[in-house]
């Protein structure tokens, strides 16, 4: 008999986000949203099993249409992660962790991350998850925040399926703070962001972890 995973969250040490967060302020604009709020690079990584995580040659991404009604199909060509950040030991501690609580750590199976930031205003919104509730197509998803600054909104919503009304969660993930979802039983969706002093620009910082 084995247990299914559905679900974990857990609190990384403190110094992880604040170590990782200044490689997001040279982050590329992401060409496949019709706006200058959205932020991007991308890496993959396999896993042996002997527990080593490497990093593979840099690819496209894509998703297939099912799972993404806004840019399903297509070819995406993200910049490349920072080769310094990927060598950090807090970035290494988040693939380990996400590796470890999936159950893949000995498996050989590939890991991609996406490292995206998104910017609002007091008077315009940003979509996180401009897809709305969806799937990501994978066995596991993981997000994890790096930072939430002077926003209002950002809800990490967790329903049982895409039609569903109320989410089975509803929170605020804050930094250092790590989610991890079975993608085959959930559905998941980032509500909507609005700066929360006039002025000022509201920011949020994550990691995006697939496998």
């Amino acid at each position: 008999m084995q247990n299914k995973f559905l679900i974990e969250a857990f609190q990384t040490p403190e110094n992880v986000a604040s170590t990782l967060l200044p490689y997001f302020s040279e982050l590329p604009k992401d060409p496949y949203v019709d706006s200058d709020v959205r932020f991007r690079s991308y890496a993959r990584f396999s896993l042996s099993d002997k527990g080593d995580i490497v990093r593979l040659p840099h690819a496209p991404f894509m998703q297939s249409s099912e799972v993404n009604r806004v840019v399903g199909d297509i070819e995406r060509h993200f910049e490349p992660m920072s080769d310094e950040m990927i060598d950090l030991a807090e970035f290494q501690h988040l693939l380990k962790s996400f590796a470890s609580a999936t159950g893949l750590e000995h498996s050989g199976a590939n890991i991609d991350v996406h490292q995206i930031r998104v910017t609002c205003s007091a008077s315009d919104t940003s979509a996180p998850a401009p897809e709305g509730i969806h799937q990501d197509g994978f066995r596991f998803v993981g997000i994890f925040c790096v930072q939430r600054k002077n926003i209002a909104g950002g809800f990490t919503q967790i329903f049982s399926s895409p039609v569903d009304q109320h989410p089975h969660l509803n929170t605020v993930l804050e930094p250092n703070q790590f989610i991890i979802l079975d993608d085959q039983r959930y559905y998941h969706h980032i509500s909507e962001t609005l700066s929360s002093n006039r002025g000022e620009e509201g920011v949020r910082d994550v990691f995006v972890f697939t496998a």
